[in-house]
């Protein structure tokens, strides 16, 4: 069943997510964002909506994979429906909504994927959320939440299940983030390094830029080492390229 939104006049029930959120967020003020994002799922999956596992979807170079969860139950589940292409967490991250049902089994639009997902994990109701994050060129992300009580979820626990949606996506897209630029320094130190030995075999073998290039990537495919590794040793050392490998063959 796909749901529009719902609205609680709970001043109470609000005040009390509103203090729950500030104090998650607090605790984990200082935690590295993956280390955050999983705490985040395990406490408010529990404390605002009451659901048995959680778990963090995303979806990137059209490849599926769960990247934090509060139990193995939480990747059976994503799992299941990765490999069926369905599902209220893949299809609420394809097609950018939010969906909802208190009894799986009873889904026409995910049969049999919903009895294959009781029979294995006990589940009975689902709740998934599209994230939206910060930058979705290359990464789109989802919110699940299941339980083995039918009927698990009231509008309260949606309405505050998307209020933790807003924070979990900003915790993904710092992860995401973190990754591209831990990633991006990599690339960085290794093209330095990769320069460098061009340089160092340049001033040796008296080479072209092109030629002390096609050089390292020679070494590489005959030793079947990464081209990055042996550029490093070059630079660091002087050596030949060929002194590094099973293959060793000196320079002419």
């Amino acid at each position: 069943m796909r749901i529009n939104g719902y609205r609680s006049d709970d001043a109470q029930a609000l005040r009390a997510m509103a203090d729950s959120l500030a104090s998650l967020t607090d605790d984990l003020r200082h935690e590295d964002p993956e280390k955050a994002l999983q705490s985040l799922i395990g406490r408010g999956g529990q404390e605002l909506v009451e659901a048995r596992w959680a778990s963090i979807t995303v979806l990137r170079g059209g490849t599926f994979r769960t990247i934090a969860s509060t139990a193995p139950t939480a990747d059976g589940v994503d799992r299941l429906q990765y490999e069926f292409g369905a599902g209220p967490c893949v299809d609420a991250v394809l097609e950018d909504t939010m969906y909802l049902t208190g009894d799986v089994t009873a889904e026409e639009r995910w049969r049999p994927l919903g009895e294959r997902l009781n029979a294995a994990y006990g589940v009975r109701s689902m709740l998934a959320y599209r994230l939206h994050l910060l930058d979705e060129s290359a990464t789109i992300a989802g919110l699940n939440f299941s339980s083995d009580q039918f009927d698990a979820f009231s509008p309260a626990d949606v309405q505050r299940g998307k209020v933790l949606a807003t924070h979990c996506a900003l915790l993904v897209s710092a992860s995401l983030a973190q990754d591209k630029a831990t990633n991006l320094f990599k690339a960085l130190h290794s093209n330095r390094e990769i320069g460098v030995a061009v340089g160092v075999l340049m001033a040796h073998h008296q080479l072209t830029r092109d030629q002390a290039f096609d050089l390292l990537r020679l070494a590489s495919q005959r030793t079947n080492r990464k081209l990055a590794d042996i550029a490093r040793e070059v630079a660091e050392t002087g050596a030949d390229p060929f002194d590094f490998g099973p293959e060793a063959m000196p320079l002419s």
